[in-house]
Parts: C-alpha cells; sequence; structure tokens
C-alpha cells in the first residue's frame, strides 16, 4: 500500500508538475504579449533640427564620401552635409566618422548593410520619437530589400562604370551585395564592387531624405507594418531563411592568417 501510495503521489507531482510548467509558460507568454502591449512609443529630446534637403543632393555627397568612410558613414556624411549647409541646429560638429565601424556589416562581419544604421542615426535625432523612427527605418529596409538596386546614377562616375541592379530580396550585407556579384561577375575586393555600394549609399540617402522631407511637411504616413515578421514567424526573423540555411552553405575555415592591414 505504501508502494502504491508513493506511486500515485509521484505520478501526482509528475503531472502537476507538468501543468504547472504548462501554466507557467502560458503565464510567461502573456506577460509577454502585455510588455508588447504597453511598449508604446515615446518622444525623447534632441538638440538636432531637421530642414528640408534635396535629395538628389544628399545622395550625391553620400556618393562622393564611400570611398573614405565607406556605407554607414557616407550616408550618415550625404544627411549631415547638408544639414550643417542648410544652417541647421546642432549638427555643425556632429562626429559623423563615429559611425565608420558600420561598413561592411559591422565592421565587415556581413550582418546588416550599414547603409541603413547610418540614415537610421539622422532619423532617430531629428524625428525624436520612438514610434516615427521605427517606422521609418522598418519602411528603409523594405525599400532596400525590394527595390532594384542600384539605381542612383552620380554626376561623375569615381570608381568604375556597372551594368546591373538587382533586388536583395533581404536587409543583409553579404546576400546584398553577393547577389549583386554574381550577377555583375565581379569579386568583392574590385572597383565595380565599391561603386554598386557607394551608389547603394547614395539610394538609401536619398529615401531617407525623402521620408524626413514629407516628415517635415507632417506627411510622412509609414507603408509598411513593424514587426510583420514577429507576429508572423514568433521571433525577430525575416522570410529568406534558405539563402543561407540551404543545401549550399559554405563551409567556414577552422584557421586563418592574420590580416595584414
Amino acid at each position: 500500500m505504501l508502494a502504491d501510495k508513493e506511486g500515485l503521489s509521484r505520478r501526482d507531482m509528475i503531472v502537476n508538475g507538468g501543468k504547472a510548467a504548462a501554466l507557467g509558460a502560458a503565464a510567461l507568454s502573456l506577460g509577454a504579449l502585455n510588455i508588447a502591449k504597453n511598449a508604446d512609443a515615446y518622444e525623447y529630446a534632441s538638440e538636432y533640427k531637421y530642414v528640408k534637403l534635396d535629395p538628389q543632393e544628399v545622395g550625391q555627397l553620400a556618393y562622393e564620401n564611400y570611398g573614405k568612410r565607406w556605407c554607414t558613414s557616407s550616408v550618415i556624411a550625404g544627411l549631415v552635409g547638408n544639414l550643417q549647409k542648410k544652417g541647421a541646429g546642432g549638427w555643425k560638429n556632429f562626429p559623423i566618422d563615429a559611425y565608420r565601424w558600420g561598413h561592411g556589416g559591422l565592421a565587415g562581419w556581413g550582418a546588416l548593410c550599414g547603409t541603413m544604421p547610418g540614415a537610421g542615426v539622422v532619423i532617430g535625432l531629428t524625428t525624436k520619437d520612438t514610434d516615427t523612427a521605427e517606422q521609418m527605418v522598418n519602411d528603409l529596409a523594405f525599400y532596400y530589400s525590394y527595390t532594384e538596386l542600384p539605381s542612383f546614377t552620380p554626376a561623375k562616375v569615381l570608381y568604375a562604370d556597372i551594368k546591373h541592379m538587382t533586388i536583395a530580396g533581404t536587409p543583409i550585407c553579404h546576400i546584398s551585395v553577393g547577389r549583386w556579384m554574381r550577377v555583375e561577375g565581379v569579386g568583392f575586393l574590385t572597383k565595380q564592387r565599391v561603386e554598386r555600394c557607394a551608389r547603394l549609399s547614395a539610394n538609401v540617402a536619398i529615401y531617407a531624405t525623402k521620408m524626413l522631407n514629407a516628415w517635415a511637411d507632417g506627411k510622412y504616413t509609414p507603408k509598411h507594418k513593424p514587426l510583420y515578421n514577429v507576429l508572423a514567424n514568433g521571433i525577430t526573423s525575416q522570410n529568406n531563411c534558405m539563402d543561407c540555411h540551404g543545401h549550399d552553405v559554405p563551409s567556414p575555415n577552422e584557421t586563418y592568417d592574420t590580416l595584414t592591414k
């Protein structure tokens, strides 16, 4: 009888433990939902002012800065340089090169293309509202991912003539540039690839300028729903998983020579 009582007791503990775990998971899920619902947008202070800019002038300046500053800082330079010319408040001594590390998908790691965080820095500093900034950056990511780029034509070609535009399908640097390189038939360390990324920087700077100009006129409305992949997939994600996680994923070298500068 003692054994039966102990057995029943153990089974009860297992069953009750499972129920408790399920209830705990449900509570955590509900808590996460409540946090998401309560995570309202808010305004914040910023000394940086925005005045309407000529998108083409912004794009041209971003393009011209690429050779020295690369994608993140060149987009910032296109926007900030023109805001400085216009005398917009707060930008006189802005440290444009403090963000140069964003190039090549975060110091060359091939993650998020550096053009978008470059634009996002200026968007965030000028709009002074978390909701507006997120909406603009989200629209920028859609533009980057699903538009044939680069479409910008510079006043004077600085690096090389290029022939193709591609649709990245993602904001990830190494997929975006790799897809273009395959179509163009060139390698990464070529003048053609430099030209492509310089023009792409111009395109992103131009698109950001157009959104900010609309915002300055009180006419900006978001085109896309933020966090759509979180709602669709249950996690921060994208819908291009097989681009990297298919059968042709390259095997990394276990060792490598230290690169000399």
